[in-house]
């Protein structure tokens, strides 16, 4: 049997500052197209290297634990922990919302310097 040399995409959890589960998207990829953070930081928090990232906590769905459309705005990130058998670290509401805050800011930032940049030249 010959095997792929591409690894299937593993779908990912969003969940806001606030612990609750946002989005389900299709791949790391698709995690960092929808919040605008970074591929590899957001790796990390899925495999527990990071706790979150850019003001949001991102989990591989488990193969184990079906989840569905309804989950959506009311399963929280403990909740879904516990029934992985994970034990992770958390950030307050208040610290998430000045990381998102942090993280917006520097976005903006970057945002003018390159339109700066482009009407220099």
């Amino acid at each position: 049997m010959i095997k792929d040399p591409f690894k299937q995409p593993k779908q990912v959890l969003v969940f806001n500052g606030a612990y609750v589960l946002i989005a389900i998207v299709r791949s790391l990829h698709s995690a960092a197209e929808f919040s605008g953070n970074n591929l590899q930081a957001i790796s990390f928090c899925c495999t527990g290297k990071y706790v979150a990232t850019g003001g949001f906590y991102f989990r591989h769905a488990h193969p184990d634990i079906e989840i569905e459309v309804s989950d959506l705005d009311t399963l929280k990130l403990q909740d879904y922990d516990r029934m992985c058998g994970e034990a992770r670290r958390y950030f307050t509401v208040r610290e998430m919302a000045h990381k998102r805050q942090a993280f917006e800011q520097r976005r903006k930032e970057i945002k003018n310097l390159l339109k700066h940049k482009d009407d220099e030249e």
